[in-house]
């Protein structure tokens, strides 16, 4: 059924009619009102539209009206159309153009020439020009080419100078005299003397001749390399005389302080046959007074694997180098060996390995009472096993080691879930559907359906009411510039509207899973439609292509969506062009 073309006979039909009638009786239609086949009131303009609101365009305010408001011009500006008024000077054109008198040509009866200009006069035309400026008056200037001078625009500067034309130039500052980076500026004497040279740069230095004092910011001159020269002559001759460079011959007793060290001097190194310089290797060490001797006191030559390890890549005994194992422990049980303890064993802290006592005893064990396995005195059912009675094979006492077939299946409990009844005896159950409970009005029922709605002995959901109480369509909270908030509580989830503008249809407040309901969107009237549609992230279409509005004036379509989730709406249906 569809409230905009009902079907004849349904339970909520009524034919059409163009009567209006109340309870004080009927009433005749006058001017500017018509009556839709539904039976709905309308008011009718004299063209026979219908204004149902009115928007104010560029330069007015006081929209939107949609039943009684006032529109005023807004105050033009210099980017938009408004109200003014005339002033003094300005004449407003046939066609709205504002534009200003053209100026009155006056009377002058005389111009005198001030300081800087000549000429001027009292009677006809007169003439003034700039006098050539002096050091002492101003006036006219002409440029020099090459001058070193610049007008451009009207501005007189200095040109940068270069090494054949004169300019303007910038005075280096002391950081860029010291960096000496900047090709343009100029040093003055001032800027000069921050250039001094350092052990990193380059610049100016004083002159020294002392050779007695270490400094980096001076500079020797030829007397203090000359000093040098001769210290250094003299010197050598005093080394040569004692130990040539060349090699000589040393007498006498040599000693060395205790850290003397000699770098780049090689010594030869020890062998069986020669004596040399040593180093201690793996196993010795030297102490502080460089006696030699060997560490960890002693020296192990061998190791041989004991019981429950072994080293077969050495032959079982290492000499050198080699790694010892756990071996596995021989199968009768005579030797130790390394092991992982499996399914059904136990080893405790000291290594002991064990069987727990609950657990099944596979085999006869001839050492602990509980090992033995005997059988149980209850025949074993007819082949194929199980029986028909569902016999197994298990243990019947786990203490003394009995175990044998059991007689029947033993049922303990079978627990009924929802909508589920069980009715058991010892050994068998049965499980059955329960009765489906009766639903009345103002009681929800197991099934949580809404309390308009019952469920009969056959599970059949009958409606005992209306099942949406809310009517069936409501206009919306609309925020400017046209964004349409929808609340889905109390499930109203029925909505219409029709468009003035581009709409944003935002995602809706308080949706719950399984609701249902229809968006009514019309166009606006010829000459204002029509408008877009865009929508929140929550509503969502199939292909991945929202429904963005109908193209033609007037139209009038019907979205039909569920809700999955608070922010999971599938619109299933969009019927077009209902009128």
């Amino acid at each position: 059924m569809s409230l905009i073309n009902p079907i004849p006979n349904g339970p909520f039909y009524s034919a059409p009619s163009y009567n209006v009638s109340t309870p004080q009786g009927n009433f005749v239609l006058g001017s500017g009102l018509s009556v839709t086949q539904d039976g709905t009131l309308l008011v009718a303009s004299a063209l026979g539209g219908t204004v149902s609101q009115i928007n104010v365009g560029a330069g007015l305010t006081g929209g939107t009206i949609t039943t009684v408001g006032s529109i005023a011009l807004v105050p033009a500006t210099n980017a938009s159309l408004g109200g003014i008024k005339v002033g003094a000077n300005l004449l407003i054109a046939p066609d709205g153009t504002l534009s200003a008198l053209p100026p009155n040509t006056g009377t002058i009866t005389g111009v005198i020439a001030g300081n800087g200009l000549q000429g001027g006069g009292t009677t006809g035309t007169v003439t003034l020009s700039l006098q050539s400026a002096t050091t002492s008056q101003l006036g006219g200037v002409s440029v020099v080419s090459g001058g070193g001078i610049s007008i451009a625009g009207g501005a007189i500067s200095l040109t940068s100078a270069t090494q054949t034309q004169r300019g303007g130039v910038l005075l280096a500052t002391s950081a860029e005299v010291i960096t000496g980076t900047e090709p343009s500026k100029v040093v003055t004497p001032a800027t000069l003397a921050t250039k001094t040279a350092t052990t990193l740069r380059s610049g100016l230095v004083q002159l020294s001749d002392s050779v007695a004092v270490n400094d980096s910011t001076k500079a020797a001159t030829q007397t203090a390399a000359r000093t040098a020269f001769l210290a250094g002559t003299s010197a050598q001759a005093t080394a040569n005389a004692a130990l040539p460079k060349a090699g000589g011959v040393m007498t006498g007793v040599i000693t060395f302080a205790p850290a003397q060290t000699f770098p780049g001097v090689a010594f030869p190194v020890a062998t069986a046959n020669s004596l040399g310089v040593i180093s201690a290797g793996p196993g010795l060490e030297v102490n502080s007074s460089g006696v030699l001797s060997t560490k960890n006191n002693g020296t192990v030559t061998g190791i041989t694997a004991g019981a429950g390890l072994g080293c077969p890549a050495s032959g079982n005994t290492i000499s050198t180098s080699g790694t010892l194992s756990l071996l596995p422990p021989t199968t009768d049980g005579t030797k130790l060996g390394g092991v992982k303890a499996g399914a059904n064993v136990s080893i405790a802290f000291d290594g002991t390995i064990s069987v727990p006592g609950n657990n099944f005893i596979a085999s006869n064990n001839p050492y602990p009472f509980n090992g033995y396995i005997w059988p149980a005195a209850l025949a074993a059912p007819s082949m194929p096993f199980p029986g028909v009675n569902g016999q197994v094979l298990t243990v019947i006492d786990n203490v003394a080691g009995t175990i044998g077939w059991t007689s029947t299946g033993t049922l303990d409990s079978v627990v009924a879930g929802g909508g589920i009844t069980v009715a058991s005896t010892p050994t068998t159950a049965t499980v059955s559907l329960a009765t489906v409970p009766s639903i009345t009005p103002g009681n929800y029922g197991g099934t949580a359906l809404i309390p308009f709605f019952n469920v009969n002995a056959y599970g059949q959901v009958t409606s005992v009411g209306t099942a949406n109480p809310y009517v069936p369509f409501e206009i919306p909270t609309v925020t400017a510039p046209f964004v349409l908030v929808l609340d889905f509580a109390g499930n109203n989830t029925n909505w219409e509207w029709v468009l003035n503008g581009n709409t944003t249809i935002q995602n809706p407040l308080n949706a719950q899973s399984g609701q249902t309901g229809h968006l009514l969107i019309s166009q606006a009237p010829i000459g204002l439609g029509p408008f877009s549609i865009v929508w929140g992230s929550s509503w969502k279409f199939d292909n991945d292509s929202p429904y963005a509005g109908n193209s033609l004036s007037g139209a009038v379509d019907l979205i039909e969506f569920v809700v999955v989730s608070a922010n999971y709406i599938v619109v299933t249906k969009v019927v077009q062009n209902l009128g």
